[in-house]
């Protein structure tokens, strides 16, 4: 019984460093940390003790590579972290033309798509 519990720990320390590492590479803008890790199947919306998520960060950096690839990984924009933001709101993402600001809102000066268009 002993072994049983000390393996679930293991497990679960295991998926807690790989958490750990993928939100380490999005704030850190490491797009080949990050992409491996995805490829893996580890999932983008993961989160940390405060519920951020990988896009959190990413985009509260202007990490907007990071965000992009995120995005192709259909992340999902409208997860909240403890304060009640989404990923969508915190982003500083200027890709295309576009500004993000604290409410979401978004200006288009390309007339192209919005990134933060989730009804995909």
């Amino acid at each position: 019984m002993a072994y049983q519990s000390s393996q679930k720990d293991i497990t679960c320390d295991i998926k807690m460093q790989r958490i750990g590492n993928l939100l380490s590479h999005a704030s850190r803008s490491d797009r080949v940390g990050i992409n491996l890790m995805l490829r893996e199947g580890i999932s983008p919306n993961v989160q940390d003790y405060d519920n951020k998520t990988a896009l959190h960060l990413a985009g509260s950096e202007g990490h907007d590579s990071i965000v992009e690839l995120l995005l192709h990984y259909k992340v999902d924009v409208n997860i909240t972290d403890r304060w009640h933001k989404t990923g969508k709101e915190t982003n500083k993402m200027t890709t295309m033309g576009n500004r993000e600001n604290i409410t979401g809102d978004s200006s288009s000066s390309t007339g192209e798509r919005d990134e933060w268009d989730d009804s995909r």
